[in-house]
């Protein structure tokens, strides 16, 4: 050991010990010089005895487990004593949170190569939170942190109670659902991990796991397969005997429902809560988990009305909430400095009183108020993370750093109430715009021009300047007020651009709140998003566009042949909804063969083009009529047998009779509407 170095060496072996006897982890941040930072590291390395090391980032020390500074999700299910994370080749705060969540408890975590940051919020964000753990450098004298009371013990009773729960699922009452809810650190993952394997050695069972990503799930079965003499396994499949756990993704599940004896979801938060009722109502052995807080994101939609819908269909479901850290023991100082520097915690000022929206301020906020502001900043932030949205500590840092976003808000009398965070996008070169269309570039941070150039063929929206509404949130007090309404109305009136557009999966509540808005669909996704389980939808709103109708008619011609093919298992409702975007005359339509079939005449074959551009040319009252059947028989043009199995119907001839006896009525209402 080098004398210069071993008082410090010596403090961070001292600094271990005091994480041991409490079972803390504490945050180390070296701002010396660079070879004086690597060396220490290297020479604490030598002496630390530590079971497991993992870096996230910088060169690779020897005998370590090393991912490059933006994969720390690779360490996801594993657990280190002592995690190095050095800034030098990069910064992503998703992925130094997930690698944070590996280290347990006794652990250090050590910080370097933070180097000269820039005037960029983003970086003195950054810089301000590392200055808050502990700051060593070859010119400070460390003094160890005053930790009071007696030593902690991790508890492990309500990971124990939640086993239970999981297998009383199975074991109890059908229609009895388990919710479970932890932070990160609970023991989420390895309690489903172990009720499985629990239930997979006392019985023949078929157990699915779904979620957003494997990835996300891949502890449940590490920690099943651990359990489980002889199982054989894969990735995302593990059995034993007679019995088996598998993934299958949650758009999968639903489209082919395959029977288990037991479902468990987790993540759910991140799952749309319109596929989480499907889930309920095909599945009677449920259990719902998911992360309340971390880099996961996406948070209270679930915990509010995802719950409060469930307890209304299934009143005998039972919740469990995992406060109790099992990494980690309570009070973990790096827990709250990270809870704090990355702004997980969110809260909300109570608003009991009237909002008036005529007493509403709106105005953009720039990044500097957010520096000096950080009570503004973690009131906005937690906005996005109640919301429907799967925010990350990456969206807090792309929201500080990224000099093309903004933040524009809506106050009542001082207290934040909604807020829209958008980006510039646009004002490209027509040669740029030519190498788009033809593939050859495809500049990041301009979602939308690119998406019109590329692929409506229109280049110029990409010429124009635009902004794009990437996610807009109320507070929950004060919802359905029409506040969200006004907010995009005022943001519209003061961004002076030549457009803006917005991008999102879409569900039917989102495209009627943006139809409301004036916005318009120019282009539709011909796959379900990986994630949300939705297919994504571009909306634009601006005044003279004159390349706007061009891109609706080749936005819905397009839209028109994928009903038939890609959107076939596009939910009816949202097909009504999207319908309502082109009306087609309807005076040219043979009125008088659709009205023989309704009656019983001709044959579907023969009338089934002009049923479909029927359904083309109704105005917004009438498509709403349509019936699921007709939606999938005619519109997306399914087979018999699987517009059959949809709505549960016998086949052709009851297909028929509901088609026809729904064609009567619109028919007769289109006649009452004509005479009148």
């Amino acid at each position: 050991m080098c004398s210069e170095n071993s008082q410090f060496v010596s403090y961070l072996l001292a600094l271990r010990q005091l994480a041991l006897k409490h079972q803390y982890r504490f945050g180390v941040c070296l701002q010396g010089a660079e070879a004086w930072n690597r060396t220490l590291v290297q020479e604490l390395l030598v002496v630390s005895k530590s079971n497991s090391v993992f870096q996230v980032g910088g060169d690779a020390y020897a005998e370590v487990r090393h991912v490059p500074f933006n994969k720390g999700q690779q360490l996801l299910g594993q657990e280190c004593d002592l995690l190095i994370c050095d800034l030098s080749s990069g910064w992503d705060a998703n992925s130094f949170s997930a690698a944070l969540g590996t280290l347990i408890g006794g652990g250090l975590l050590i910080v370097l190569g933070l180097g000269d940051l820039s005037d960029n919020a983003a970086e003195k964000w950054l810089k301000s939170s590392l200055d808050k753990l502990i700051v060593l450098s070859d010119v400070c004298q460390p003094i160890l942190p005053q930790i009071s009371g007696a030593q902690h013990q991790i508890d492990y009773s309500q990971q124990q109670l939640a086993i239970e729960n999981i297998v009383k699922v199975v074991t109890g009452h059908r229609k009895r659902p388990l919710i479970l809810t932890a932070d990160r650190g609970r023991g989420k993952s390895s309690a489903l991990g172990m009720a499985a394997a629990k239930l997979m050695s006392e019985r023949k069972i078929r157990i699915i796991v779904t979620a957003p990503s494997l990835d996300a799930v891949s502890p449940v079965f590490q920690f099943a397969q651990s359990l489980l003499d002889g199982a054989s396994s894969e990735r995302g499949f593990v059995a034993v005997a007679d019995s088996r756990l598998r993934f299958i993704a949650p758009d999968e599940l639903l489209r082919n429902t395959p029977e288990c004896d037991l479902l468990l979801i987790d993540e759910a938060a991140a799952i749309p809560l319109p596929m989480l009722q499907s889930i309920i109502n095909n599945y009677h052995r449920t259990v719902f988990s998911s992360t309340i807080h971390g880099y996961e994101g996406c948070g209270r939609g679930f915990s509010l009305k995802f719950q409060a819908w469930l307890k209304h269909v299934r009143p005998d479901m039972k919740v469990q909430n995992m406060s109790q850290p099992i990494r980690w023991s309570e009070g973990d100082p790096l827990e709250a400095w990270h809870r704090t520097s990355f702004l997980l915690d969110f809260e909300f000022q109570p608003i009991s009183d009237a909002i008036s929206l005529d007493g509403l301020i709106f105005r953009k906020v720039p990044k500097s108020e957010l520096l000096e502001n950080p009570a503004l900043l973690h009131n906005i932030f937690s906005l996005l993370v109640n919301a429907h949205y799967q925010t990350s500590p990456n969206d807090l840092f792309h929201l500080l750093g990224d000099e093309k976003m903004e933040v524009y808000i809506a106050t009542h009398q001082d207290v934040l109430v909604g807020c829209i965070l958008s980006v510039e996008e646009g004002g490209l070169d027509q040669s740029l715009v030519h190498d788009i269309q033809i593939g050859k570039r495809r500049p990041k941070g301009h979602l939308t021009p690119v998406s019109i150039a590329n692929q409506l063929g229109i280049s110029e929206a990409a010429t124009q300047v635009s902004h794009r509404i990437m996610r807009i949130a109320v507070h929950p007090d004060v919802q359905n007020q029409n506040i969200g309404f006004e907010l995009v109305k005022r943001f519209a009136y003061d961004i002076a651009d030549d457009f803006i557009s917005t991008s999102f999966g879409a569900t039917p509540e989102l495209m009627k709140f943006w139809r409301k808005c004036g916005f318009q669909v120019i282009k539709v996704g011909s796959q379900r998003d990986q994630a949300s389980g939705c297919y994504s939808v571009l909306l634009v709103k601006g005044e003279n566009l004159l390349w706007l109708e061009r891109a609706k008619q080749r936005c819905f011609q397009v839209f028109d042949f994928e009903l038939t093919d890609s959107l076939q298992e596009m939910e009816p409702e949202l097909v009504r909804i999207l319908l309502r975007e082109r009306f087609p005359s309807i005076a040219q339509l043979p009125i008088n063969l659709i009205q023989n079939y309704a009656l019983g005449g001709s044959n579907f074959e023969s009338i089934a083009v002009w049923l479909r551009a029927l359904a083309f040319s109704l105005d917004d009252d009438k498509v709403s009529v349509l019936s699921d059947v007709f939606i999938s028989k005619v519109v997306q043009r399914v087979s018999w047998i699987e517009c059959a199995k949809r709505n549960q119907l016998t086949g052709r001839k009851q297909i028929e009779a509901h088609i026809r006896n729904g064609l009567l009525n619109l028919l007769d209402d289109l006649q009452c509407k004509e005479e009148c």
